[in-house]
């Protein structure tokens, strides 16, 4: 992410940066990418709306994709994980997230927003892909397989259908009306878990 932050200049000259700025930027491009689809995320539209100068969007980011991913990384989070050993720490520390209610609330908006741009712009559906899905389901993958190996896990079962079931548990309780916190997260994933375990 080409994202740099908002800070004041180190030497004392020239204009301080603006620390509001970054705040209106990405609200600024989720309300037009969600109100109008990709081609309403224009550098100069995203400007005007954060009330900006072009500069300062394009200090930040290169292009209108890194704009438009930079603040979905920002606003939906890309969860980082450390082996812990711990299938059910591993496993909610990249989904447990994804259940609060403004997570999920930004997700929902902005997934929603490239489905329905999928078939305009399937090149920026890929990018997001490669961004953020394929990333994270690599990641679970990697703590389930740590897990048949541990014995915890059956060797017979399709990890990818696992995956599913884990990513699919945080959208269902948001299109329920049931928002979740850490702890019921790790109550789905141990659900799972005693489903797929020996």
């Amino acid at each position: 992410m080409v994202y740099s932050g908002s800070k004041r200049s180190v030497s004392g000259f020239g204009r301080p940066r603006d620390v509001g700025a970054s705040e209106r930027i990405f609200d600024a491009v989720e309300f037009l990418f969600v109100d109008g689809g990709y081609a309403a995320v224009t550098i100069g539209a995203v400007a005007g709306r954060a009330g900006v100068g072009v500069k300062t969007i394009y200090r930040r980011f290169r292009n209108r994709d890194e704009l438009i991913l930079g603040t979905i990384e920002v606003r939906v989070g890309m969860p980082s994980f450390e082996n812990s050993g711990d299938t059910v720490e591993d496993l909610v520390s990249m989904l447990g997230a994804g259940g609060q209610a403004n997570v999920q609330r930004h997700r929902v908006r902005f997934f929603a927003a490239v489905a329905l741009e999928s078939g305009r712009h399937p090149e920026f559906l890929m990018a997001l892909r490669r961004r953020f899905v394929w990333p994270l389901r690599g990641s679970l993958e990697s703590v389930l397989v740590r897990a048949v190996r541990r014995g915890e896990v059956r060797d017979d079962v399709d990890l990818a259908v696992v995956i599913d079931l884990l990513m699919g548990f945080s959208g269902s309780r948001f299109w329920s009306g049931e928002d979740f916190e850490r702890g019921q997260a790790a109550s789905g994933i141990r659900v799972v878990l005693e489903g797929i375990g020996r």
